[in-house]
């Protein structure tokens, strides 16, 4: 009786086996009817892990994601940090975020520009993987650059329409989504008064038309930029700040927002953002758009704080969007920098959030010699395993930096 359950037994797995190796025999035949612009077209629409996991699928997969020629148009998780050490020069530098990042194959210093004849190439901004760099010639003349490290391909720029006499060009920033277009960018030079710097217009750059257009400004109230934007669904998302009765006062916690413009800068509109946007980052990590900044002051009191600490002390803090309709951030995350830092020698900035995890970002600096930052590093902190890290030490003479 045993000998025949163990018979049957052995009937039934090989009936299972049979059934999944038919199975899988009929996937991998209807795969192969596939053509590599159809798995791409599919692959792209995919989050980043994804596209790692189907990897393993079989060669011809592995092969179509590792292909050069298809890394613009699948979705990138963060690579490094790109910065700039200014004695002798600008010099470009790409710190690598872990051990596994491959970036042999990166040009950071972005030397294949250098065939122009550019004596300085300064980073402007970046945008899901490409560069947009403001580049001098032998006759100091200005050429924005907008590039791909990773592929050596650019284009330069015409030079942008001349502002009116009361206004100057005050921010320059890329738009570039290669899930819609992988070859279709915007470039967004903005304009401001000179005196108060309040938003006045726009020149927009289209790699379609490869001209440049004018728009005026489509908000009601006065905003001034503050640095680094995010592009999100379509629109470009701007820190900025609002001038009350006429007066712009940088340093005021209050009355930050979001400026949303799209990238022909027909479609605007402003969100309210949580207080101390001053010093802070923003982007897009795990499809949420996040909000990080520094308080001046802790939120939270802690047993071991006295007076003289909590003068020293500041407080990083982590914003979510996560309703763009009711417009309400979330709280996520809050950290005391001095609890992590020396803060007595140490200076730091957020410069950014890992894209598909609960990390930050920040460049912590020594002591300034009038000339450079001296042991600056970029740090990160992990905001589940509560693990503060020094991801790398930087060159000598480093500023902050850009993800890439």
């Amino acid at each position: 009786m045993e000998e025949e359950e163990e018979e049957g037994s052995k009937k039934d797995n090989s009936l299972v086996s049979e059934a999944e190796a038919e199975a899988a025999a009929a996937a991998a035949a209807a795969a192969s009817l596939l053509t590599d612009d159809l798995i791409m077209e599919i692959l792209s629409r995919l989050p980043v892990r994804s596209v790692h996991r189907f990897k393993c699928v079989c060669k011809r997969w592995r092969d179509l994601i590792a292909c050069p020629a298809h890394r613009e148009k699948l979705p990138q998780t963060l690579a490094g940090f790109l910065y700039t050490t200014y004695p002798g020069g600008y010099r470009h530098h790409l710190a690598a975020v872990s051990a596994a990042t491959v970036i042999d194959s990166v040009d950071a210093s972005l030397a294949f520009l250098r065939p122009m004849n550019y004596t300085k190439i300064r980073l402007v901004d970046t945008c899901n993987g490409l560069l947009l760099c403001s580049c001098y010639n032998n006759n100091n003349e200005e050429r924005l650059v907008v590039c791909n490290p990773a592929t050596q391909r650019w284009t330069e720029l015409p030079p942008p329409p001349q502002p009116q006499p009361t206004t100057d060009y005050c921010a320059q920033h890329l738009a570039f989504d290669p899930a819609v277009s992988p070859s279709h960018f915007c470039v967004l030079d903005f304009e401001a008064t000179v005196k108060e710097w309040h938003l006045t217009g726009v020149s927009i750059y289209s790699s379609r038309t490869r001209a440049w257009t004018h728009r005026d400004i489509g908000l009601v109230d006065k905003i001034v930029l503050v640095s680094g934007s995010v592009f999100v669904g379509g629109m470009l998302h701007l820190p900025g700040k609002l001038c009350k009765d006429g007066r712009n006062s940088i340093e005021d916690d209050d009355n930050f927002v979001l400026v949303l413009v799209d990238k022909e800068c027909k479609a605007w509109k402003t969100v309210r953002a949580p207080r101390g946007f001053y010093s802070g980052a923003i982007g897009l990590s795990q499809e949420c758009l996040h909000y990080v900044t520094r308080s001046p002051a802790p939120l939270t009191i802690l047993d071991d704080d006295n007076e003289d600490t909590l003068l020293l002390a500041s407080e990083i803090a982590v914003w979510c969007l996560k309703d763009y309709d009711s417009r309400e951030w979330v709280l996520k995350h809050t950290v005391r920098i001095d609890k992590l830092l020396n803060v007595i020698e140490k200076e730091y900035s957020v410069v950014g959030i890992h894209p598909d995890c609960d990390t930050i970002f920040f460049v912590t600096r020594g002591a300034y010699d009038g000339d450079s930052w001296d042991d600056a590093s970029l740090a990160s902190w992990d905001m589940r395993r509560l693990e503060f890290r020094t991801v790398i030490n930087l060159e000598k003479g480093s500023a902050d930096g850009t993800g890439w």
